[in-house]
């Protein structure tokens, strides 16, 4: 993974993502990164705030600036955070100060419900899908340093990319990587269709564990050749829901950070920008790094 250059840290002035500042500081430090807080304002917020205090655009702009600045200071993460306020709807703005700025990292907060408490926002989900740069969606209960990593592997080169940027991040936090690849049978993938399967191991088949167990030694060599200090343990898994097996090992680990691809094949069938990597997203009970491939554009509605 390369160093990142320029870190956004999506600001709502919430605790969660005061704790999504504190981590995406944290990274930009280790890579000697920029990093820009940003805020989005509403127009309409915008638009009623100029008529009860008779102000104009510039001047509500300048007053959140200094808010924005104020929050940074309260979070007690140092100087050299630069604050932006922009107006507009939120998702389409944070995705232009990602452009702006070159950014590489996207860093935001997940605002569960307190029946839902993994539920991620509605600007978040939409980020994870959409904006064109990788996104570290940071639990308010389980920020860094992240010591037990999962990457999720599917052979695709999104996932490869996904493996080094774990790798990479095992590196900063002195934490240990699992990869993660479950595989369908025929019989399971019948099972699956439409994901609806509930979350049971499919008949065992040593033959196609051991072929499997081949194949992921062959693609992880080339990526984790230099791993420095970092233990890295393969894990081939066969089951009958591919999402249901992979929060399962989350949970079974303890993981602090799933980092998955965000466009590939899973069981040769499925996108994982779809179902699977939703349901990771909406439901991991860590924080979660969506790793965009090289080239991705915002994907249409």
């Amino acid at each position: 993974m390369k160093k990142l250059h320029h870190v956004i840290a999506a600001i709502d002035f919430t605790a969660s993502c005061r704790i999504a500042l504190r981590e995406a500081v944290h990274r930009a430090s280790l890579d000697g990164a920029a990093i820009t807080a940003v805020h989005v304002m509403d127009e309409f917020l915008v638009h009623e705030l100029k008529s009860a205090l008779s102000a104009d655009q510039a001047t509500i702009r300048a007053e959140w600036v200094e808010r924005l600045k104020k929050f940074v200071d309260d979070a007690e993460v140092g100087a050299g955070v630069n604050a932006e306020v922009r107006i507009g709807n939120p998702f389409s703005e944070l995705v232009e100060a990602c452009r702006a700025h070159s950014a590489d990292l996207l860093v935001m907060g997940a605002k569960g419900s307190r029946n839902e408490p993994h539920r991620i926002g509605v600007i978040t989900a939409k980020c994870v899908r959409k904006a064109p740069v990788d996104v570290l969606v940071v639990r308010e209960d389980a920020q860094g340093p992240f010591k037990q990593i999962v990457a999720c592997v599917d052979f695709s080169e999104n996932s490869a990319k996904a493996v080094q940027c774990a790798l990479h991040v095992a590196q900063q936090d002195g934490g240990s990587l699992d990869c993660l690849h479950v595989f369908q049978s025929a019989l399971a993938m019948s099972l699956d269709y439409g994901g609806f399967a509930p979350s049971l191991p499919a008949t065992y088949d040593p033959e196609a564990v051991a072929t499997w167990r081949k194949d992921l030694a062959a693609f992880l060599e080339p990526l984790t050749r230099d791993t420095g200090n970092v233990p890295v343990a393969q894990h081939i898994k066969e089951r009958v829901n591919i999402r249901e097996a992979i929060l399962d090992h989350v949970n079974e680990v303890h993981a602090t950070l799933v980092v998955l691809g965000t466009n590939g094949k899973t069981g040769l069938r499925e996108m994982l920008i779809g179902t699977t990597a939703e349901k990771i997203v909406q439901h991991a009970p860590c924080s979660i790094l969506a790793v965009k491939p090289d080239g991705f554009v915002i994907a249409p509605d």
